[in-house]
């Protein structure tokens, strides 16, 4: 098991190919309990190939990745053990859609953590409230605006009390208005203290609730540090040209 001060993330030296494409080129970076870890950069540089591979969603060809004490390598051991930790919210929502919201988020808890129906949906009732929609436990996902599902599949990743969240791109697929509703949970959970690797183009989550930036381009980290300092002096000329298009 990692140590209080170890990191609860550790990923090291992770090379990964798609046929001749190589995604992931020797990535190391290290995630302390509690810490935030944003990950920008351009279309097709290996955010979501990273984060994939912290939960074996994608097998790496070289290195390894840790969490929490368990090793995940190109073996793709372990993995069941790891996914039991790490909760992990996509782009589009997941949600089973001939399931009530309630259903969604009680089926994993008896199953996975084998909790009886009872307390799994107590948990489910009060983990609506913390996403700020209680009265939709009855719905069907079709009923739900893009935002409110979104906040229901964060908390079904928040009903097996995962050590760490995985954030892939969570708001791209949602109408501007409801972005903000789905980043609000999510500072929640960053101000809670919540280990979470959010690949996003949100900078303003990014600045108010990152611990740590990194910016990817071409498979490799070129530039990690503060939000503060990585927007208002970037050292990096491609990382200064990437935030000159995003940043207003």
């Amino acid at each position: 098991m990692s140590s209080a001060t170890g990191p609860i993330v550790s990923i090291q030296d992770v090379h990964k190919h798609f046929g001749n494409v190589h995604a992931l080129r020797g990535v190391s970076i290290d995630v302390v309990k509690g810490q935030v870890l944003v990950v920008i950069g351009p279309s097709g540089c290996g955010k979501s190939t990273l984060l994939r591979s912290i939960n074996g969603l994608e097998t790496i060809d070289s290195g390894r990745v840790i969490v929490d004490g368990t090793v995940i390598d190109s073996q793709h051991k372990n993995i069941n053990t790891v996914r039991a930790e790490v909760g992990m919210v996509f782009q589009q929502f997941n949600l089973f859609p001939h399931l009530t919201v309630l259903e969604n988020l009680t089926l994993a808890q008896t199953k996975v953590r084998k909790r009886n129906a009872e307390e799994s949906k107590q948990i489910a009732h009060d983990l609506l409230k913390k996403v700020r929609i209680p009265e939709k436990a009855q719905n069907y996902p079709a009923q739900l605006s893009g935002g409110q599902q979104q906040r229901v599949a964060i908390a079904r990743a928040l009903a097996m009390n995962p050590k760490v969240m995985l954030f892939d791109e969570p708001t791209s697929a949602l109408d501007p208005e409801m972005i903000n509703e789905v980043l609000d949970v999510m500072l929640d959970l960053a101000r809670e203290g919540m280990t979470m690797l959010v690949v996003s183009h949100e900078m303003g989550f990014a600045r108010n609730a990152a611990s740590n930036v990194i910016f990817m381009e071409a498979g490799q980290i070129i530039a990690k540090g503060p939000p503060r300092e990585l927007f208002d002096n970037p050292s990096n000329e491609r990382m200064r040209q990437f935030l000159s298009k995003i940043l207003h």
